[in-house]
């Protein structure tokens, strides 16, 4: 029973969290989410992975785009045998994932790091490497995907198995939320860009690379990683030959969020004309799941 699962985190994020939030783009947040959300994410990401209906095999679309877009395009090698596997929105069809995005210690996490009064949620998606992925993520912003316009907006990472720069540890370009800039979307294995979308071409960068305001974090389960909906980030391979790299991310908004429509970006069935430039209250669509005391 979900109701039985605490919807206190572990502790409170600290004075200085917040300050590195806000000053990176990016803050990792140790030991904060109860071992319960992380037992009750389990099962349900196992069944997910399996569930073609609701899973892309991005390690499979990335071999149909290489024959169309050039393998000098594509992030990796292709030669680990692992799948890079990726789906969205599962709260909306899944009560187990829907609990963890609205009923866990996420929503008030995200609340303090954003200095919100209210937030909203917009999605949620599963990520797995499995061993033996070849496949990088490739630099991207999540801004250029989300139809939202706004400061306070949040990815937030929470890994069910031990990640490091081996087995596929996310990278992050500290700093670069405070642009203001927005980036076109990718499709994550290859940085080339969604056709028909806007804005500036992504900076060429490689997880690897050696950068001085590159970071990267070694997490265990029940720590969460979040960053500005601004901030460049990408991914390794999964070199490892047992370990997966398993985790769900939730994105959520906060006050003053505009809905914003973005040519050539993936749309969910409630994003119409009608919504766009209006503020981000109370729609069925991006519910509200925490407001402050």
């Amino acid at each position: 029973m979900t109701d039985a699962l605490p919807t206190s985190p572990l502790r409170a994020v600290t004075d200085d969290e917040v300050a590195t939030f806000r000053h990176d783009g990016v803050v990792h947040l140790p030991g904060i989410l109860p071992a319960a959300w992380l037992q009750h994410l389990a099962e349900p990401v196992e069944r997910t992975i399996v569930d073609r209906s609701v899973t892309t095999d991005l390690t499979e679309m990335g071999g149909a785009l290489a024959e169309g877009l050039g393998a000098e395009l594509l992030t990796d090698d292709r030669t680990g045998g692992g799948r890079f596997l990726s789906g969205v929105d599962h709260w909306r069809h899944d009560d187990d994932f829907a609990a963890f995005a609205m009923r866990s210690p996420l929503p008030g996490i995200a609340g303090a790091l954003l200095d919100a009064a209210r937030i909203h949620l917009y999605e949620d998606s599963v990520l797995v490497k499995e061993p033996g992925t070849a496949e990088e993520t490739a630099f991207h912003q999540d801004l250029g995907y989300f139809h939202l316009e706004g400061d306070r907006i949040c990815t937030m990472w929470t890994p069910l198995d031990e990640v490091t720069s081996e087995t596929g540890a996310v990278v992050y370009l500290r700093g670069s939320h405070l642009t203001g800039d927005v980036y076109r979307p990718n499709y994550f294995v290859t940085a080339e860009p969604l056709a028909g979308t806007e804005g500036l071409p992504v900076p060429d960068l490689r997880p690897g690379d050696d950068h001085p305001d590159l970071v990267r974090f070694d997490t265990r389960p029940g720590d969460v990683v979040v960053h500005h909906a601004g901030t460049l980030h990408g991914a390794g391979a999964n070199r490892s030959s047992t370990t997966r790299r398993r985790a769900v991310s939730v994105r959520y908004c906060g006050d003053g969020v505009r809905h914003r429509l973005r040519p050539g970006a993936p749309t969910k069935p409630y994003q119409t004309a009608d919504l766009d430039g209006t503020e981000v209250v109370d729609h069925p669509g991006i519910p509200l799941v925490w407001q402050a005391s």
